[in-house]
């Protein structure tokens, strides 16, 4: 998130205000307040309200937890395509197919990527993304 301060006299300096990342146990409890909602509302709220959310680059459950998904290379903001690629084409389809092909494997495998450094999946990584607290 780049910020602007006035110096004084026409002098400006713009520098980019670092957000921590998430940590493994707030992106856990996002997921698990996604599927929570799902269930709730019948899968048809949570779906209506994450078009809502989209547009900020969260879900429901990231907006409740003040995570938001970010580009990886820019900071900025997951616009809503960008989000409808990773939860729906990316995380939905292509995960799980894959995870119905293995049984489930390579959902544990990327669900254990957020014990890396940069605590970012393998979803995240297909689509550039990472997820910061607010």
């Amino acid at each position: 998130f780049p910020v602007t301060i006035g110096l004084g006299m026409e002098e400006t300096e713009t520098f980019a205000v670092v957000k921590p990342l998430a940590s493994p146990q707030a992106r856990l409890g996002a997921y698990l307040v996604d599927i929570g909602l799902a269930i709730v509302t019948l899968f048809i709220g949570w779906l209506i309200w994450s078009f809502f959310t989209w547009q900020t680059g969260q879900t429901p459950a990231k907006r409740l937890m003040k995570q938001v998904v970010v580009s990886s290379k820019t900071d900025l903001p997951f616009t809503w395509v960008q989000m409808l690629l990773r939860e729906a084409v990316v995380k939905a389809f292509a995960g799980g197919i894959a995870s119905s092909a293995s049984n489930g494997i390579t959902w544990v495998v990327d669900s254990l990527f957020i014990f890396r450094d940069d605590r970012r999946t393998v979803h995240d990584l297909i689509v550039s993304s990472k997820v910061i607290q607010l």
